[in-house]
């Protein structure tokens, strides 16, 4: 009988049901297979022996095993498709059953034979060949075409057919693999692979992704950098990359340049004016990428009218690279002023690099992020804006509370580390050298104790009259003027004080020198500020600074105070204010005379000799012998003074020593050079080279195998960066070395040891402490170096503790640390190439000390990270949470049989829940006009000002309104509307800010899970 099979009137699932009882032997060839066809004919198929042949249509890509993982996610929530999986894997294991699949070539037959009493003899039997394959579509509901027959010599001819299909020569044994993968959803995988496989599935669009016009030297982290960049630039106008040192984020910036500038659009760069000459002028060499536009982030601070260069429509910037971007994170600054109407005015994307966008404080990155980012930013998500969720977060950092902002950094930073890039080195060619600390001893030469006896009781009086007559002009570190916590005038003159003092012990920590040349700038200043006050009862502050006052000392000094008949050429209204009554001079002449008799016994006090030199010239001794070839030694100080008296003793000794400061370099031989120069010739000849830090960031001088930290290390981050320059991909040796001049350890009660000075320095820190937290300041606020807790770290240095660096890292990306650190170590253990194979649907079981249940959900466009607490009721998406908890313990046991009864309810709970979610945000249909506002005197005063100019200024006012939340747009209006000029600032600020923001309405999307795991106690 010969009949025609096409699942309308009759389905091939009933025909074979019916036949298959009849025969004694069965085989069938299909491309595709699912656990549901073998499902709808189970029941025929029992008992029976069974040879399965597998191949895959010559024109489709979708193999067999792709079949049964989508099957496995249509039927991901309903237990009874396990059990019947658990049926045919036990059906499979059967030494009766056997499998084979088609290698290495085509193949596409359809066939299902069943023959009485075997294939070589067959006496009866049936045969059907056709268009169907072994699925449940194929058996039951696809419109197929299949012919059907019981004629014997035709199904004796199929099954020879058959066999010539199976002999080893056409195809190979199977079976292990297929019972392998169909085991891989009733066998527990282990959580290790669990997290890994949700990491990779999270990662991998951007770890693959290439982009054609991206440079063809970028490593595969750089690439991994662009893209992720790119796609942030044109999501959110601008992105902060924040990659570990040393991994070459001016290649991956070139690359952005050269991608906008296919695209027409001009950029601009900004940076210091020592990487400008030096390190980007190399890497555009290099990679014949010219950035014609360039500006050093020092002109900006000078002239901060500079940027109306490029407001010219014909020049107009359409795109702002920023390196070393955390020289922009104090928004009271000049610099920070102009690179915000800058792009304010351009509307300009915006790229900011830096490897510590947080220093002192969280408030560093928001100031950073600020610059391209308005103020609703997040509010979708929370509710809140940019500002007011760093503010609550960094009120946690302070009171030591957990932090957690990753999924804002996720949105906004790029930021991968050393350990990713070696990760995704498939090729071998990253290698970074091993660091390795030397701590160099020598004795504090003066009793410090007695020293600070005599600084604490200076009268300091010109810092008291600096708040007292100029409190709107004298600045704090923060950059805001004294005026703004004049209420606590008392207190913040005493602040300022210590904050001096404490300066001066650094000075004398760094070198007997540079403390003895601050001590005798401020003898002549005081000396000066006397006979004016004597001559003309006028009061001269301390420095000038810029166009501004500021109380502080830089960390670069100027050669000389300026000439006091110049002192108000700039400043004439602020002369009145600076008139001093009789009263006044005579009391403040009165406690300079006090002052100036302290200054000479302290002269008086310092040593001759300098046993830290001394230690400094023996240790250079040694490891000058051992320099070839272009190595070098790089001598780090934080202040000329220092750099300038070592140079000057040094470049009598070794015959290449260089100097460089922010005023420029100079060779041994007393030739000036500029320090693209300098950098220039100790990269080719090696030697010895002093710096202040203007090189400590942004150069590649990785010719150097050694770092000295001449000055004590009071902000470890210093350290890092530092190292960075010669600890970089490229580094020709297999260990860089860190140096650090250390007072010698002993008792706390030794004047002279480093102990000692650490408890003197503590117990001022905590006094200045609790002066500041009087003024309402915080840490911060104080400058580079927020108020130590302890000396924990820098004692561990002195002890040559070299896991130190790696946590002060850590500790410096903890803001911005991505779980793709963990896909990193994974790959580094285990390899790229497993990771990707690991299939969709694993799942484990893993026992902790809690019960919780995790999945990786997919709506086809995101991903969605689950994981809930069943004892607390509490979920988090957050994957810097949830992979910690995956991977702690043991996280590699595996093996398990999965219980699908009551694992299903969880998993599908758990999905309900997250639709429940999706399905109330896709339902926002409304338009967020604006954030709601706070008003203020100064809000209102700039809106009735602009509306009062007329119909342009009412519409400005309307945009006004709505992000008047931005405290760097209020800032700006307040300013031109004391300048006289609000209307046309208005123009400039507001025009590109967007008016409204609509979401719309999404369209719902089937949620699939990629893997899971169960966690019990």
């Amino acid at each position: 009988m010969t009949k025609i099979i096409d699942n309308s009137k009759e389905t091939l699932q009933s025909i074979l049901l019916k036949e298959l009882q009849e025969a004694s032997e069965i085989a069938i060839a299909t491309a595709y297979f699912n656990i549901t066809g073998f499902g709808d004919i189970e029941q025929g198929l029992a008992d029976k022996p069974l040879r399965l042949l597998l191949g895959r249509p010559p024109t489709e890509q979708i193999e067999w095993e792709e079949e049964v993982l989508h099957e496995l996610e249509e039927y991901e929530d309903d237990p009874h498709y396990f059990k019947l999986l658990q049926r045919a894997i036990q059906f499979f294991e059967q030494p009766s059953r056997q499998v084979r699949i088609v290698d290495g070539k085509f193949f596409h037959g359809k066939a299902f034979l069943g023959v009485h009493p075997s294939f070589k003899e067959v006496r009866r039997g049936f045969a059907i060949v056709g268009s169907s394959n072994f699925t449940h579509g194929g058996l039951t509901t696809n419109r197929e075409l299949n012919m059907f027959t019981t004629e014997r010599q035709t199904v004796q001819e199929l099954a020879e057919w058959f066999q010539q299909q199976w002999s080893d020569t056409a195809s190979r044994e199977y079976k292990n693999e297929f019972l392998a993968l169909l085991k891989t959803y009733i066998t527990s995988w282990s959580a290790y692979e669990v997290a890994a496989k949700a990491l990779w599935e999270t990662y991998k669009k951007d770890i693959a992704e290439k982009r054609p016009t991206i440079l063809k030297d970028l490593y595969p982290h750089q690439q991994l950098t662009f893209v992720d960049a790119l796609d942030k630039i044109e999501t959110y106008g601008g992105v902060v990359i924040a990659d570990s040192t040393g991994l070459g984020k001016t290649l991956t910036a070139l690359a952005l340049a050269h991608y906008y500038k296919g695209q027409g659009v001009r950029t601009l760069l900004i940076a210091p004016k020592s990487i400008l000459d030096t390190t980007w002028k190399t890497e555009m060499e290099k990679t014949d990428i010219t950035i014609i536009n360039t500006i050093n982030s020092e002109k900006l601070s000078a002239d901060p009218e500079s940027i109306n260069h490029y407001l010219d429509n014909q020049k107009k910037i359409g795109l702002i690279i920023v390196d070393e971007a955390h020289y922009f994170r104090h928004p009271a600054t000049n610099r920070y002023n102009a690179l915000y109407r800058l792009v304010k005015m351009t509307n300009a994307k915006l790229v900011l690099m830096t490897a510590t966008p947080v220093n002192t404080s969280l408030m560093d990155l928001y100031h950073i992020m600020a610059l391209y980012l308005n103020e609703d930013a997040i509010y979708d998500e929370y509710r809140t804006t940019l500002r007011d969720y760093f503010i609550q977060n960094q009120k946690k950092w302070l009171n030591n509370e957990p932090v957690d902002m990753d999924d804002i950094l996720r949105k906004f930073v790029v930021r991968h580390s050393r350990q990713l890039a070696k990760a995704l080195d498939r090729e071998g060619r990253i290698r970074f050298p091993e660091r390795l600390l030397h701590t160099i001893h020598y004795d504090l030469p003066i009793d410090v104790e007695k020293l600070y006896n005599i600084l604490d009781s200076l009268n300091l009086s010109f810092y008291e009259l600096s708040v007292d007559k100029l409190s709107t002009e004298f600045k704090l570190p923060n950059g805001r003027p004294a005026s703004t916590y004049i209420e606590q005038a008392k207190n913040l003159k005493n602040l300022v004080k210590e904050i001096h003092k404490i300066g001066l012990l650094k000075r004398l920590e760094s070198s007997i020198h540079a403390f003895k040349e601050s001590i005798n700038r401020m003898k002549t200043y005081i000396e000066y500020a006397n006979r004016y006050a004597t001559e003309n009862n006028i009061f001269i502050p301390p420095r000038l600074k810029g166009e501004l006052f500021a109380l502080l000392d830089d960390e670069e000094e100027p050669e000389e105070l300026p000439k006091i008949e110049d002192l108000f050429s700039k400043h004439i209204h602020l002369l009145r204010r600076c008139k001093l009554s009789e009263e006044e001079a005579r009391q403040f002449i009165e406690k300079n005379q006090e002052d100036l008799k302290k200054i000479n016994e302290i002269l008086a006090m310092l040593p001759k000799q300098d046993p830290k030199l001394e230690a400094l010239l023996t240790e250079l001794k040694t490891l000058a012998k051992k320099l070839t070839n272009n190595n070098g030694i790089i001598i780090f100080t934080q202040y000329v003074d220092t750099a300038s008296y070592l140079f000057n003793h040094l470049k009598t000794i070794h015959q290449q020593t260089l100097l460089v400061t922010g005023r420029g370099g100079e060779n041994s031989s007393g030739k000036r050079l500029d320090e693209a120069e300098a950098v220039e010739l100790f990269q080719k000849n090696g030697g010895i080279m002093v710096s202040t830090d203007v090189l400590s960031a942004g150069q590649n001088l990785q010719n150097a195998q050694h770092v000295i930290n001449y000055d004590f290390p009071w902000n470890p981050v210093t350290l890092i960066q530092r190292a960075g320059r010669i600890d970089r991909i490229g580094s020709p040796y297999d260990h860089v070395y860190l140096h650090n001049m250390m007072p010698s350890q002993g008792s706390p009660d030794d004047p002279h040891s480093l102990e000692y000075f650490l408890k003197l320095l503590s117990r001022l820190y905590l006094r200045l402490a609790m002066i500041s937290s009087t003024v309402g300041l915080d840490a911060s606020t104080l400058g580079e170096e927020a108020i130590p807790r302890d000396f924990t770290e820098q004692k561990r240095i002195a002890a040559e503790d070299r896991s130190i660096l790696a946590e002060i890292e850590k500790r410096i990306e903890q803001f911005t640390r991505d779980p793709l650190d963990d896909l990193a170590r994974i790959i580094n253990e285990k390899g790229l190439d497993w990771v990707e194979k690991l299939p969709n649907g694993i799942g484990a079981l893993k026992k902790d000390n809690l019960n919780a249940v995790f999945a990786l959900f997919t709506d086809g466009q995101q991903l969605h990270w689950r994981m809930k607490n069943l004892d607390t009721g509490e979920t988090s998406t957050k994957p810097s949470e949830i992979v910690p908890i995956l991977l702690r313990g043991d996280p590699h046991s595996k093996g398990e049989r999965i219980n699908y009864d009551t694992l299903v309810d969880k998993l599908k709970q758990l999905k309900e829940e997250l639709k429940t979610e999706l399905d109330k945000k896709h339902a926002i249909e409304t338009t967020i006009e604006g954030m709601p506002i706070h008003s203020n005197k100064t809000i209102r005063e700039i809106y009735d000002a602009l509306e009062k100019t007329g119909e342009e200024g009412i519409k400005l006012a309307a945009i006004f309104k709505k992000h008047a939340n931005n405290p760097n747009i209020v800032k700006q209006l307040k300013k031109a509307l004391n300048q006289g000029n609000l209307l046309e600032e208005a123009k400039k600020l507001l025009k590109n800010e967007p008016q409204t923001k609509t979401i719309n309405p999404t369209q719902k999307r089937k949620i699939k899970r990629i893997c899971w795991c169960l966690i019990t106690k």
